[in-house]
């Protein structure tokens, strides 16, 4: 897991200019890799053969795989900025375009709001308070949670995962 966290460091969250990216790179201990949270893995795809399909599950004759790619639910720590390269560019996509659009996205991408039905989503404002939530019910007053978007959390409850309440 520690490998894990330290590329998602180098990858999504770079800090200061090439010289000191490449200085922490070199002495794995000068940053901090414990404030990334990694929820869940939300799914792995199998490529038994060399084909170009992959499935969302292992097919019972293969026992040797060619390779494996997960997805994983992730929350990005609040010290970091997603970044992105300048030859690069980020593509916002909504989950509604995404849903059923295996034509254009893929089956991977396109099961992505099939993955994240499984979770009940808070959104908070600034002042930390409940907005709006899926799927579209009031919240609960017993139900502490952690605040995502700035600000401290007031109260946990011991089932609480990181401070993340999520129900299946």
């Amino acid at each position: 897991m520690t490998g894990f966290k330290a590329r998602l460091n180098e990858r999504l969250a770079p800090t200061g200019s090439l010289s000191t990216t490449a200085a922490a790179s070199a002495d794995p201990s000068s940053e901090p890799n414990d404030d990334w949270n990694i929820f869940d893995t939300l799914a792995v795809w199998w490529r038994p053969n060399f084909e170009t399909f992959m499935y969302p599950y292992l097919p019972p004759h293969v026992t040797r795989p060619k390779e494996s790619k997960k997805l994983y639910f992730i929350q990005l720590p609040k010290s970091k900025v997603l970044s992105v390269p300048k030859n690069m560019k980020l593509l916002a996509v909504p989950l509604f375009e995404l849903y059923d659009n295996t034509a254009r996205y893929g089956p991977q991408l396109s099961a992505i709001p099939h993955y994240l039905s499984r979770y009940r989503w808070e959104f908070v404002d600034e002042e930390g308070r409940v907005v709006a939530w899926t799927p579209g019910t009031e919240v609960d007053p017993r139900v502490k949670t952690k605040v995502l978007a700035g600000g401290e959390a007031e109260g946990q409850e011991s089932g609480d995962v990181n401070g993340m309440k999520m129900e299946e």
